[in-house]
């Protein structure tokens, strides 16, 4: 049957107000801010208005102010582009969310959240009617884990890959409590970083036999593909019988890479939407997808700016 979307992302929307300056304060030390923006994000909204540049049929469910200014921008945005914003939902109790981003003239960058309305999306705000819509349901970044949970164990009953990138907001609970929702997904997308807190590696260096002794513990919960991004070493692609990483594209330089792994989802859901395939040679591709379009974004200001379309993506690599 023929889906109204390719996919339906579901978490954060949020205002960026992204500041980039020549270097990161100390202590009681204060900061020149020279270029100051403000931009609409949100991991989960990222990743939605990029797989709708780059070529899908979207829609976003994520909770903002009702008629708050900044909630409004984040809709002005979402419908320039077409995406589809009718599962939206809104909050009279909270304002839309705000993140303060700062960017040192290396890239390195500082973010504060503010979730506002975005955290108080729940499992009522989530029904069946709205994730049967979707061919793929990708789950990222919200501290409150009830919607998330609903929205995987709907997808799951009708057979509809479930793709989590959970972000620090989810992994720092700790892997008891999120153990629930990992049972409930069939592929994981996680950075090194939150890779190594999962597990609580000390020296915090992500190493092939200690891949291979962490990840047996996903699979038995049922994840069937295990994606973790390192920056600049790529992307490594595990299953239960192989893991292999995959080499990044050669960036020129880094301008900024707030957003570089919403735009990696992004570009692997894309390839993946091609046949929801999970043979491997088949997902190498996607994670290539994926390194590409990342690679892209951090080429310039903003976790939304320079992401391809479908015509500019080099399918080549």
């Amino acid at each position: 049957m023929e889906k109204d979307f390719d996919v339906i992302c579901i978490g954060a929307a949020l205002i960026d107000i992204v500041a980039k300056i020549e270097r990161h304060p100390i202590e009681d030390d204060e900061i020149f801010v020279p270029n100051l923006q403000i931009m609409s994000g949100g991991a989960a909204a990222n990743t939605a208005y990029a797989c709708k540049l780059i070529g899908l049929k979207t829609a976003f469910i994520g909770k903002i102010g009702y008629k708050d200014e900044f909630g409004n921008k984040i809709i002005k945005d979402f419908e320039e582009i077409s995406l589809n914003t009718t599962l939206i939902k809104y909050s009279r109790e909270q304002a839309t969310g705000l993140a303060y981003v700062a960017i040192d003239r290396s890239g390195d960058r500082r973010i504060y959240a503010y979730s506002g309305a975005a955290n108080l999306l729940s499992s009522n705000d989530i029904n069946s009617e709205e994730i049967l819509k979707a061919k793929i349901i990708f789950l990222s970044s919200l501290q409150n884990l009830a919607p998330f949970v609903k929205a995987a164990k709907i997808a799951k009953e009708h057979k509809i890959p479930i793709i989590l990138n959970p972000g620090m907001l989810v992994i720092e609970q700790g892997y008891s409590k999120i153990q629930g929702l990992l049972s409930d997904i069939d592929i994981l997308i996680i950075s090194e970083r939150e890779f190594l807190y999962l597990f609580q590696v000390v020296d915090n260096k992500l190493k092939r036999h200690l891949i291979n002794e962490k990840v047996s513990s996903l699979f038995k919960l049922g994840i069937r593909i295990i994606i973790i991004t390192t920056g600049k070493k790529g992307a490594w692609l595990i299953n239960s019988k192989r893991a292999e990483l995959i080499e990044p594209i050669k960036v020129e330089k880094i301008i900024d890479t707030t957003g570089a792994g919403d735009a990696f989802s992004a570009g692997f859901i894309y390839g993946f939407n091609k046949n929801l395939s999970f043979n491997f040679e088949d997902l190498k591709i996607n994670v290539k997808i994926g390194n590409y379009i990342a690679g892209s974004c951090i080429q310039e200001l903003g976790a939304r700016s320079g992401i391809p379309t479908e015509d500019e993506i080099d399918f080549s690599l």
